[in-house]
């Protein structure tokens, strides 16, 4: 197998800062490592992002630890790689099926929040939404585009009081897309805001925070479990996964991330997926143990 970090931009040999710590975990397991330029693959010059990338003489799986790529750079970074004898972990359609939630949300919504997503092809018009926003009635509702919120800018560009106050929805709306500004996935998210148990409150952002997980799942099996937040005390709370788990089966990815969090009123939901290749490790996560649990999984 093969690990993909990205360079750190100015040096071919070194490993972007972010991912450092992951990188000296992988190479103390003796695993073969490539480093890429990821300003080149987003550019598409792929000769020159592959530069440190050495071909195997047989095929191998990839694993990519690095920044998140828009579905068709995903796409040519998967079948440029293909070419070099290096085969991705997750397809572009597994990719893709993690990465946006409107592709995997029919799959999850019995355990998570209400949704509706649309396209942006043009601008934004609140009009357009006026219809699809109704099924929220006077509920509260965070935006967000198909990957990413702006959850850091709680207030002003993530939270919505009441759905049905178009003018409000308007403003955060436009906050959330000048923020977002040439980084937007494909279109708006609007999700039913559900309480969940809050473990406390970002101390920058002043963001809430609440007692939610991070699994990463591979090959339908859970590989690894972490808190989601650095900070906050989350005493002896467990996440039940009882239903949960039935929904792994379903998920058509060979690596990813789940996102679980405690219901204020105790039943957990699932808060997002995630690819497995561009989901972060948080900084409680012990990555020697994360990397011996993955490269052990994937050699067997």
């Amino acid at each position: 197998m093969r690990l993909i970090f990205c360079d750190d931009g100015f040096s071919r040999s070194q490993v972007d800062y972010m991912f450092s710590e992951e990188f000296e975990a992988a190479k103390s397991h003796q695993i073969e490592i490539s480093l890429i330029s990821f300003e080149d693959l987003k550019r598409g010059d792929f000769l020159s992002a592959f530069k440190k990338v050495t071909p195997p003489e047989n095929q191998e799986i990839g694993v990519y630890r690095g920044w998140m790529l828009k579905p068709e750079s995903y796409s040519k970074f998967y079948l440029r790689l293909l070419d070099r004898n290096i085969r991705l972990i997750n397809s572009p359609e597994e990719y893709l099926f993690c990465h946006y939630l409107p592709n995997s949300y029919d799959t999850i919504s019995e355990l998570t929040p209400k949704t509706v997503f649309k396209k942006l092809e043009s601008e934004f018009l609140i009009q357009d939404l006026k219809g699809d926003l109704k099924v929220f009635g006077d509920k509260p509702i965070i935006v967000k585009d198909y990957v990413k919120s702006q959850k850091h800018y709680w207030t002003e560009a993530c939270f919505i009081p009441n759905a049905s106050d178009l003018r409000l929805v308007e403003t955060v709306t436009n906050r959330f897309l000048e923020l977002q500004d040439e980084d937007l996935n494909e279109g708006l998210v609007y999700r039913e805001f559900i309480e969940l148990e809050k473990l406390t409150e970002h101390s920058i952002s002043g963001m809430p925070l609440t007692k939610e997980f991070r699994f990463f799942i591979l090959d339908g099996k859970i590989l690894s479990r972490f808190n989601y937040w650095d900070e906050g005390d989350y005493g002896e709370t467990q996440p039940d996964l009882s239903r949960i788990e039935t929904i792994i089966p379903k998920i058509k990815s060979n690596f990813f991330t789940m996102d679980v969090a405690k219901v204020k009123d105790g039943d957990w939901i699932i808060v997002e997926l995630g690819d497995g290749q561009v989901s972060g490790l948080p900084e409680n996560a012990n990555k020697l143990d994360f990397y011996k649990a993955l490269i052990g999984s994937l050699n067997n």
